[in-house]
């Protein structure tokens, strides 16, 4: 049984003299887990300190990206507006058949150059857990 897990006990209802139902008590398991505890505690201070730290940046980073995120709401209210008009649609299907064949090479190359980098870390990875789990 795990140190977290809480034993209940509960008895059938003793009947008093008053003829009332008293509640059997309830027993807990208490265990001393002040290590995992402290291991804890002192985990958390450091992610803490970290987060400290790391705030203004996540703020900067925030109040940076807020205006781009404000022209694309704009940019997709415009495109479901335009999305209306079927000259519109039609342009926007040829924009997409051209990208895609302007696109293809470009990714094509992509995945020749790293799929070998890919693989050997695929490979290295199942290595390691090989050797970690002997």
């Amino acid at each position: 049984m795990t140190a977290l897990a809480k034993i209940l006990v509960e008895e059938e209802p003793v009947v008093t003299t008053k003829v009332s139902l008293a509640p059997a008590a309830k027993l807990y398991v208490v265990a001393n887990n002040a290590t995992a505890t402290a291991a804890a505690e002192e985990g958390s201070a450091i992610k803490n300190i970290v987060l400290f730290f790391a705030a203004p940046f996540i703020g900067l980073a925030y109040i940076v990206a807020f205006p781009f995120v404000g022209l694309v709401a704009l940019a997709v209210l415009a495109g479901r507006l335009a999305a209306k008009y079927e000259a519109v649609r039609a342009a926007a299907a040829v924009l997409r058949t051209v990208g895609f064949a302007v696109a293809a090479p470009v990714l094509g190359l992509a995945y020749i150059v790293l799929f070998p980098f890919i693989g050997l870390a695929a490979l290295a990875w199942m290595g390691g857990r090989a050797v970690i789990s002997r």
